[in-house]
């Protein structure tokens, strides 16, 4: 677990040094190393796949990003509960791609749709 955090840090380093295929790359083994090791129904697993639709949609990638959010969606909802906390952040994740297409409309209300859910499930704070 310790190697595969520390390779997770660092291809969010390579992310933010706007190394998007090193990142890319170090995203895409530590993810078969995950679904092997951890399964493809893990949470760690959800999350490397969650950022590399956030790495994808950095690059402008916009439908490759849009399939794998969905796709981190169903399966949070599916394993975690759609009153997940993680699921919500990938709901606002998705928000935030439209936003990024100038969807604003689409945007606004699936930002409103999730402050309700994490209000109604985690309470105001």
């Amino acid at each position: 677990p310790d190697t595969l955090s520390t390779q997770h840090n660092l291809a969010l380093v390579l992310q933010q040094q706007r190394k998007y295929e090193e990142s890319l790359h170090l995203y895409e083994q530590l993810l078969k190393v995950q679904q092997s090791s951890l399964g493809s129904q893990h949470p760690d697993t959800f999350t490397t796949q969650s950022n590399i639709a956030l790495l994808l949609q950095h690059q402008g990638k916009y439908e490759q990003s849009s399939k794998l959010h969905e796709q981190v969606l169903k399966a949070r909802q599916s394993s975690l509960g759609s009153q997940h906390p993680d699921t919500f952040t990938t709901q606002s994740n998705i928000a935030l791609l439209l936003q990024h297409q100038g969807k604003y409309e689409q945007s606004s209300k699936l930002h409103e749709q999730v402050l309700k859910a994490r209000q109604s499930s985690l309470g105001s704070q």
